[in-house]
């Protein structure tokens, strides 16, 4: 997975960088250190985002709360509130953010149904949606 080409979908570039401005943005993923660290670093990811939290370096995985605790620890907890979790996962970032007590948008790409019993707060089929709901 380190090797492989990173692909990013319609909007993504475009969206990050207009959001970068006005908005704090944070990488959380699951995975391994050197893995995450590889492919973020074939991306300009690390002049755009104001930090990365990778779960091997947390020590907790989504959806676990100790993994947000430990992000809000760092960020500042008053940030809580104000932050807005966007993912593909449903199972471990989306439900990762509902138990951390934040809001959720599911970046559903592939149009999929929501057959869990996971309630999010948005979902958008094109990152350009997510401008309009931040703000």
């Amino acid at each position: 997975m380190a090797k492989a080409p990173l692909k990013f979908f319609g909007n993504t570039i475009e969206t990050i960088n207009h959001l970068k401005d006005s908005h704090s943005l944070y990488i959380v993923t699951n995975g391994v250190t050197e893995t995450q660290q590889r492919r973020i670093a074939q991306t300009n990811f690390n002049d755009i985002f104001d930090g990365i939290f990778i779960s091997e370096q947390t020590g907790y995985q989504k959806p676990m709360p100790k993994f947000f605790d430990f992000i809000f620890k760092e960020i500042g907890e008053d940030k809580r509130t104000q932050t807005i979790i966007v993912e593909d996962s449903l199972t471990s970032d989306i439900l990762g953010g509902v138990n951390a007590n934040i809001s959720t948008c599911w970046f559903n790409v592939r149009d999929k149904k929501n057959m869990t019993a996971i309630e999010l707060d948005y979902e958008i089929h094109d990152l350009a949606e997510l401008e309009y709901i931040v703000d």
